[in-house]
């Protein structure tokens, strides 16, 4: 059985909270299988508590690769530049505010190594408040490729934070395009789907997320955030990925979610939750 060298890549920007980027970055060095290297995207200038933390670690781990963006140019943007300078082929993505479970890596490469045809693997994950105090929820995944394929017609198949991918592939096929914040990942499990690219999530959670105060909020609501989900879905449809029957569902949706009360949001959320 071969080895699997991982380059995570992790963006963060000065929105950041530094206390929650620091547990971060320990539970990804903290693994029971290291990566080879971990990328950090500075997504433009950080605040001196982010810029803190992150000396910190770097003096403790030398393993920490510092990638400097001089302007904040977005999540899509600082992904590009992370998998770019990444060295090598596997990539493990990672967001400034979740945490790993101490084995996800060990146990992602172990399926990686048992099923040699994949090109992206995530697993299941648990929500929870922004203090991770309270667990919300857990948003499960389809296991395997036809599965995930099927799944896909109708909702995003992977959660974000979860994934790793080869960067052959990634580059291959364009890398993310940018929705402003909204849908980057989702038009690009598509095309991986599409062209064929093996996949799989792991039926267990391997990454505690924070939902922000903000989730069922203003931020996710209003016309920038609909009108550059209609971008999406118009992109998934010209993939091929969904058919007229889907698109509809997916517009309806999105306009419901996006010009709802919060607290309708919510219960939509919650409701979608349940049937994961």
């Amino acid at each position: 059985m071969g080895s699997v060298d991982i380059s995570v890549i992790m963006p963060v920007y000065k929105g950041d909270n530094a206390d929650h980027f620091n547990d971060a970055i320990k539970s990804v060095v903290q693994q029971s299988c290291p990566a080879k290297e971990i990328v950090i995207i500075k997504d433009g200038p950080l605040t001196n508590e982010l810029e803190k933390v992150l000396e910190k670690w770097c003096l403790e781990n030398k393993t920490i690769s510092p990638l400097t963006l001089e302007k904040n140019v977005g999540l899509s943007g600082a992904l590009n530049a992370g998998i770019n300078a990444a060295k090598f082929e596997w990539l493990a993505r990672m967001d400034a505010d979740d945490i790993c479970k101490p084995d996800r890596f060990e146990k992602q490469t172990a399926l990686i190594n048992k099923l040699p045809d994949l090109a992206i693997l995530g697993s299941w994950i648990t929500e929870f408040d922004e203090k991770m105090d309270k667990e919300i929820a857990v948003r499960k995944l389809p296991e395997t490729h036809e599965e995930i394929l099927k799944y896909a017609q109708w909702r995003c198949p992977f959660n974000h934070m979860t994934v790793m991918y080869r960067k052959s592939v990634l580059v291959d096929l364009g890398c993310y395009k940018n929705y402003g914040a909204v849908g980057d990942d989702y038009e690009l499990w598509a095309r991986f789907l599409v062209n064929g690219h093996k996949s799989a999530n792991i039926q267990e959670c391997l990454v505690d997320a924070r939902t922000g105060v903000d989730f069922f909020g203003k931020r996710r609501r209003g016309m920038k955030y609909f009108k550059n989900e209609v971008r999406e879905i118009n992109d998934l449809y010209k993939l091929g990925l969904i058919n007229p029957l889907q698109y509809s569902f997916h517009f309806t949706m999105k306009a419901v979610v996006r010009f709802s009360p919060p607290a309708l949001v919510k219960l939509i959320y919650k409701g979608i939750r349940k049937t994961s």
